[in-house]
């Protein structure tokens, strides 16, 4: 009884030790397949990742780095990273932005805009660019808050389907920019696309990998464990009290 015990027990640690060496090849492999899966899409993001031109022509009354500033306090800077075709930043701007659109207008902060277009890569098309530029082409005329936000008051309902030149310029009517034919020229020319490149550059240098981001005085405002508008907004507000 005891033998044929140990020996059931012999045979349970073999099967056992069979199964862990096949668990731990297989764990190797996987391991292994993620690795060329991380260095294939880093490779392919190199080979994307748009080109450095620190010369490029800029709109007036944009800061060294590129980004937009909105009002007149001169702290706390809150920077807001965006891409035009990003739904999530639509939301942000219907639910959070008008708050902080308030305290802008009564000089308790002040916002600095840096528009994105990495969606253009996965969207395929070159929408968020296209339309950065001609935000750009706006705040060249000293509208760049008017037209950002009527930009994202038409934003598509269905991601990917972007923005016409002719809706650009529609936005631009809509707001009253001051010379339409200064801008329309702006538009069809790219004016400002190599400032949105170099944008998109800054930003991704400053660790920002997604959209909407917010920084609070060079602090990443964190809102990660907020479930709704609500709670975003408690986090930014905070965020700007603590830097107050």
């Amino acid at each position: 009884m005891s033998k044929k015990t140990t020996t059931s027990g012999e045979a349970a640690a073999a099967a056992a030790e069979a199964q862990a060496k096949r668990n731990r090849t297989r764990a190797i492999m996987i391991i292994a397949v993620f690795a060329v899966v991380v260095v294939a899409g880093v490779a392919v993001w190199a080979a994307k990742r748009p080109q450095s031109n620190p010369s490029a022509a800029m709109p007036a009354g944009v800061n060294s780095d590129g980004g937009v500033p909105v009002g007149t306090a001169t702290s706390p800077i809150v920077d807001v990273y965006e891409d035009f075709q990003c739904p999530i930043c639509k939301g942000f701007e219907d639910n959070v932005a008008p708050t902080l659109d308030q305290m802008v207008e009564a000089g308790q902060i002040k916002q600095v805009y840096h528009m994105m277009s990495f969606l253009d890569i996965n969207l395929k098309n070159d929408s968020s660019k296209r339309a950065a530029n001609a935000a750009g082409c706006a705040q060249d005329q000293g509208m760049f808050f008017e037209y950002h936000n009527e930009v994202f008051a038409n934003q598509p309902a269905t991601e990917g389907v972007g923005y016409t030149d002719d809706q650009l310029i529609q936005f631009a009517e809509t707001v009253g920019i001051p010379d339409m034919n200064r801008f329309k020229q702006c538009v069809a020319d790219d004016t400002f696309g190599n400032w949105v490149t170099q944008m998109e550059i800054n930003s991704e240098n400053s660790q920002v990998t997604g959209t909407p981001t917010l920084m609070v005085n060079g602090t990443r405002v964190d809102w990660s464990q907020a479930s709704t508008w609500n709670g975003v907004l408690t986090a930014v507000q905070e965020a700007i009290a603590a830097a107050q």
